[in-house]
């Protein structure tokens, strides 16, 4: 009878504990989609109705203008759209590439200088030369103003953090005697990155692919630092720039004439909102089929081995 009395006030409690975290997880969940909500309400009013009324989580005046000048543009958009999806990929490709090179041996016992490595990893995380370096080392020494690889070096390539949760990962779930069998049987290094860790890792490696896809889709910074030809504009540097072209016009800085013609073909409100929506779709999709692996991969190479 003590053993269930011990037993009912520990079950109480941990639903007690579950229902609570469920609530605060439902209106964390209820706050990440509410500015989606706006988003698409934005895009589905009328530009007088937003500017008498001002945003709301339903469509003022419905409208399909935001949609109907996005489909006018479907060239300039559709150019901006293949040139973010070829930046994304090649640049995820080469961050899992990298990052896994870099933590394999780092996760190696028998690496002897593992540690100066290590050190040069952690220098990174405390330390960089800062934007102006960066800019003059990227334009001059690599020469990638005005190409397609600015967008995909510079920052995004590979991250300390990334190559560290690689590197756990390694060590919590994949023997170091699967490794040592391999080389009694003659497998080189390589053989044994590309048949034994590359497939066992695929939680992590699906973690780290999201979360540096999501730094190249979302990334506006490069393009604003080393991009100057408009077709080389990705989706996020062509909805930047819309933004900052409104927001000129807006501030009576430019001929009264001139301003009016230029803003009556510039996009509205809803316009920049229903490019952003857009913008977004892929990640919304891509996200549910990948959500199990990506938990794990967190969950594992968090944890230090």
């Amino acid at each position: 009878m003590s053993k269930e009395k011990v037993k009912a006030p520990q079950i109480k409690d941990e639903r007690g504990f579950h229902n609570l975290a469920l609530i605060l997880m439902t209106l964390l969940a209820i706050y990440c989609v509410i500015p989606f909500i706006l988003m698409l309400s934005t895009s589905l009013s009328s530009e007088q109705a937003l500017a008498k009324g001002g945003y709301s989580f339903w469509p003022r005046e419905f409208s399909l203008a935001a949609y109907d000048y996005m489909w006018a543009k479907r060239e300039t958009i559709g150019r901006c759209y293949l040139m973010t999806i070829i930046v994304t990929v090649v640049g995820t490709a080469g961050n899992l590439l990298l990052t896994s090179l870099f933590a394999y041996p780092l996760s190696r016992k028998d690496f002897k200088p593992r540690n100066f490595f290590a050190f040069l990893l952690f220098f990174t995380v405390l330390f960089n030369g800062g934007l102006t370096a960066s800019y003059i080392v990227w334009t001059r020494l690599f020469f990638v103003k005005n190409t397609i690889w600015a967008l995909i070096l510079p920052g995004s390539l590979m991250g300390a953090m990334s190559v560290l949760m690689v590197r756990n990962y390694f060590n919590a779930n994949i023997p170091y005697a699967i490794i040592e069998a391999a080389l009694l049987d003659g497998a080189s290094d390589m053989k044994i990155y590309t048949s034994i860790m590359v497939p066992l890792s695929k939680p992590v490696m699906t973690t780290i692919g999201l979360f540096a896809a999501l730094g190249y889709w979302n990334n506006w910074t490069n393009g604003l630092y080393y991009i100057t030809e408009t077709h080389l504009y990705t989706i996020q540097v062509y909805l930047k720039k819309l933004m900052d072209n409104i927001a000129f016009l807006k501030s009576g800085n430019s001929v009264a004439e001139s301003a009016a013609l230029a803003y009556r073909t510039m996009p509205t409100e809803g316009a920049r909102m229903a490019i952003a929506i857009i913008a977004i779709l892929p990640i919304l999709c891509v996200y549910p089929f990948i959500q199990k692996e990506l938990v794990k991969g967190m969950v594992v190479g968090g944890v230090k081995g």
